[in-house]
């Protein structure tokens, strides 16, 4: 620490010069201690070097010197505790076995701590800090972990990371490819069992998540039996409602050798709408490892019924089957040809009318055009050269074709960037560009401001502002339009570039479905966010969080969010959950969180203007069963992973080696960092104390001898 200024040295002199001469000014004449006699003499040397001091330190302080410091400190090397806090950590340990080992970790940690700054955290499907050691985390992702202490320890003095797993793992990537850059050595603990056991294991169900009431469906089971050789097992499904258990089916299984696996197939009927509960269950065998990757339960959603299509044409066409077969593909729909004029059945059955070439000089179906709107149905019109241009003008408002006079043109597609009424296949922007053109009508297009255009249209060279595909919404309902014949060009296009019809599948898909869709005008509605996010799926496992949404209109139809919503959550045994929505800008939201296995119902209520208001669903929590999958740990992995960053594999009696590793590793040691530090010594306020002292003792003097 040393003192600077920024004047020369001499002027430190003329504070020194200052304080004697204000000294000399005060005391050298001053009668009023005349009376006092020589003895006081002394005294007056005294109150003359006070004050002189006192007038050289505050010239000097107002010189405005500078004090600079150096500030030193010493950064302890970071030490990282990652514990694997999933299930199958602990698979077939016992109780003490868990409290011994947290009692060698806790004893591990305090010891490390002495030398180094020691940061523990656990991890599942998460990374958390402070762990808590339940071994109960339904899934592992190891790799998000690494990445996620990267990104918190990246410009620390960080020593190195202790990983203390299984290396099972089933979320996430590989961990010993991730592209962390922890630049430290990761020591790992390898955890559980690594013999290999006799054990039969179901590895995967593959089945369609919704089904149709009345319909067959697959099942398949895959499964694998290690050191089961010339064992006889089956497998059984099992229909649980309630409290009830039915079999529907099960096959025997004779195990050949000690790596046997294989497959079975199930078809089963659809006999009962709602979420229904199925089980799998491979018999176990003597001596089994474990019996919980025995079992696996799925749930099926099955629907009542099918969205009807009615696909009305004036003539045959080849793309009437490009159509039906395309949307057919989703098995939610029922696609119904006609042609002309008539309506199969009633026309309350579909939820959307598909008019291809329709109306026609042939066939004027504007009256069933008004009968539709009416009754809020969606249409989506194709054009071409059957169409009557005028009829098709005076039927919807989308767009007005004039000066037609029944030319065609070759209308490429080109995909506008800006469209977000629904989600555009990434397949299909990839392969538009090769598509063939469609018939469209020549003429001069003029499109509703409330229009949205999905495509445009290209001739020759040009790309117009003509319309390919848009769409509108006004009170009667949404109404499409494709302005060209010739779709199934595109589809046959498809197949050849891709070998697939997956684009063309998904991008009539995504229009049938935007069509068909009901607008829902209730004024106060619920939505589960998953179901919002991905169709109808409301089916969670029990490791997802349940997001509630909510919407409140008033007579304007404009979102409000005054009034409380309340909402209850009713499991299968009749136990409820209350909860209150939370206000979020205009609207409501809710994370009710973790709920248990099984089927719930709910109910939202809320009052508004004297009325009130509710609305209910339901939704299923399906266990998790990620952790007992594989129950063999994986320590190549670690071991891999240990190698490739400098650091090695332990085990859990080995911690004592593992903390001498670490305070052996020349490389983890402490940081000192110094910091010069220059500030204006007139800043430090307490200076102004002993300049009060001094003042105070002079007068204090002058006082006691009778001066003033």
């Amino acid at each position: 620490m040393n003192l600077t200024s920024t004047y020369p040295t001499w002027y430190f002199a003329l504070c020194l010069l200052a304080g004697i001469a204000g000294a000399f000014v005060l005391y050298y004449r001053d009668w009023q201690f005349k009376d006092l006699g020589n003895a006081f003499k002394k005294w007056l040397w005294v109150l003359a070097v006070i004050r002189a001091i006192t007038i050289s330190f505050i010239a000097f302080l107002l010189l405005s010197p500078l004090l600079r410091s150096t500030v030193t400190r010493i950064e302890k090397p970071v030490i990282l505790f990652a514990q694997d806090n999933s299930s199958s950590v602990m698979i077939n340990k016992n109780a003490q076995d868990s409290a011994g080992y947290v009692a060698a970790v806790t004893q591990f940690i305090d010891e490390l701590s002495k030398d180094y700054e020691v940061k523990t955290y656990s991890f599942g499907s998460a990374l958390k800090e402070q762990p808590g050691y339940t071994f109960t985390d339904k899934t592992t992702n190891i790799s998000a972990a690494l990445e996620e202490l990267t990104n918190l320890y990246n410009n620390q003095n960080l020593g190195a990371v202790i990983l203390a797993t299984d290396g099972i793992y089933n979320e996430g990537s590989n961990p010993a490819y991730i592209k962390a850059e922890l630049n430290v050595p990761v020591y790992t603990v390898g955890m559980g069992d690594t013999t290999i056991t006799r054990d039969l294991q179901l590895l995967e169900v593959m089945y369609n998540r919704t089904v149709f009431y009345g319909d067959y469906f697959p099942l398949k089971v895959e499964w694998k039996a290690q050191f089961c050789g010339n064992e006889k097992t089956k497998i059984t499904i099992s229909h649980i409602k309630e409290e009830s258990i039915k079999t529907l089916d099960e096959k025997s299984i004779d195990i050949e050798s000690n790596d046997f696996s294989g497959s079975n197939e199930f078809l089963l009927k659809a006999e009962s709408s709602g979420v229904n509960h199925y089980r799998i269950t491979l018999a176990k065998v003597d001596g089994e490892a474990s019996e919980i990757n025995n079992i696996k339960d799925v749930f099926i959603e099955v629907i009542e019924k099918r969205e009807k299509v009615l696909l009305l044409a004036n003539a045959p066409h080849p793309d009437i089957a490009a159509i039906k077969q395309s949307i057919e593909s989703n098995k939610n729909y029922e696609v119904t040809v006609a042609f002309g004029g008539s309506v199969p059945g009633k026309m309350e059955e579909y939820s959307l009318f598909i008019l291809h070439q329709l109306p026609s000089s042939a066939n004027n179906i504007q009256p069933l055009i008004q009968s539709i709107k009416s009754k809020n149905k969606s249409v989506l019109f194709i054009l071409g050269a059957q169409s009557n241009n005028a009829l098709v003008n005076s039927s919807q408002t989308l767009i007005n074709i004039a000066g037609a006079n029944g030319s065609t043109s070759d209308a490429f597609p080109v995909l506008l960037g800006e469209f977000s009424l629904f989600n555009i296949p990434e397949a299909l922007k990839n392969s538009l560009a090769t598509w063939p053109p469609l018939i469209a009508p020549f003429g001069d297009y003029r499109v509703s401001p409330g229009s949205v255009t999905l495509m445009s249209q290209k001739i020759g060279s040009v790309v117009t502002k003509f319309p390919l595909i848009l769409f509108q919404q006004d009170l009667n309902g949404r109404t499409g339009m494709i302005t060209g014949e010739g779709l199934w060009r595109w589809r046959m296009n498809d197949f050849e570039q891709n070998g697939n019809h997956d684009s063309f599948n998904g991008m009539l898909s995504s229009i049938v479905q935007y069509l068909s869709v009901k607008a829902d005008e209730r004024q106060f509605r619920v939505r589960i966010e998953k179901e919002m996010k991905s169709g109808s799926n409301h089916i969670f496992a029990e490791n997802e969080t349940v997001t509630f949404n909510a919407e409140l209109m008033n007579e304007s139809n404009e979102l409000i969010n005054t009034p409380d919503v309340s909402l209850t959550v009713k499991d299968d045994h009749g136990k409820e959950f209350p909860f209150i929505f939370s206000k979020h800008i205009n609207a409501y939201n809710l994370n009710a969180g973790y709920f248990p296995v099984g089927n719930y119902t709910y109910l939202a209520r809320v009052n508004y203007n004297k009325k009130d208001f509710s609305a209910s669903g339901a939704f299923t929590v399906s266990p998790t069963q990620l952790e007992f999958e594989t129950t063999r740990a994986n320590h190549q992995l670690l071991y891999a992973l240990s190698r490739k960053t400098g650091g090695k594999l332990f085990y859990p009696a080995q911690l004592d080696i593992l903390a001498k590793e670490i305070r052996e590793k020349q490389e983890i040691k402490p940081v000192i960092y110094s910091a010069t530090r220059t500030e204006p010594l007139i800043n430090l306020r307490w200076l102004i104390i002993p300049i009060l002292l001094l003042l105070a003792l002079e007068w204090g003097i002058r006082k006691f001898n009778g001066g003033y």
